[in-house]
C-alpha cells in the first residue's frame, strides 16, 4: 500500500530535512563570518520545500485510500489508479527539489561571496 510511505517522508522530509536547513541558515553565518547571501532564498526554500513535503503527503494519503477502497470493492482497478500516481507525485516531488535547489544555491552563494560585498548583498536583498 502507498499510505506508509507518507508517514515516512513527512517526519524525514518534513520535520528532520526542514530542521537540517534552518540549522545550516543559524550557523552558517557564525562558522563563515558572513552575512546569508539572501533571506529571500531563505524564504523561497521554507515554502518551495513545505509545499512539496506537504502536497506528498496529502498526494499519498489520498492514493493510500483510494487503493484500499479499491482493493476492497473492485481490486482489478487498481493498476488503472496507479497511472496517475507516477505524473502527481513527480510534481510533488519537483516542489521540494526547486526548494532544495534554493537551499544549495543560497549556502554556496554564502561561502562564496566576498566578505566586501556583503554590505551590498544586505541593501539588495532588504529592498
Amino acid at each position: 500500500m502507498i499510505d506508509p510511505l507518507a508517514h515516512a517522508h513527512m517526519n524525514l522530509v518534513g520535520g528532520v530535512v526542514l530542521l537540517a536547513m534552518c540549522v545550516t541558515f543559524y550557523l552558517l553565518p557564525i562558522f563563515t563570518g558572513k552575512k546569508i547571501y539572501s533571506t529571500r532564498l531563505v524564504d523561497h526554500t521554507f515554502w518551495w520545500v513545505s509545499t512539496g513535503v506537504y502536497s506528498f503527503y496529502v498526494i499519498q494519503m489520498v492514493f493510500g485510500i483510494w487503493e484500499g477502497l479499491l482493493m476492497h470493492s473492485a481490486p482489478e482497478q487498481i493498476s488503472a489508479a496507479h497511472r496517475f500516481y507516477g505524473p502527481v507525485m513527480a510534481i510533488s516531488g519537483s516542489t521540494m527539489l526547486i526548494g532544495f535547489c534554493t537551499f544549495l544555491a543560497n549556502v554556496l552563494l554564502t561561502i562564496t561571496a566576498s566578505p566586501s560585498s556583503d554590505k551590498n548583498l544586505l541593501n539588495s536583498a532588504s529592498v
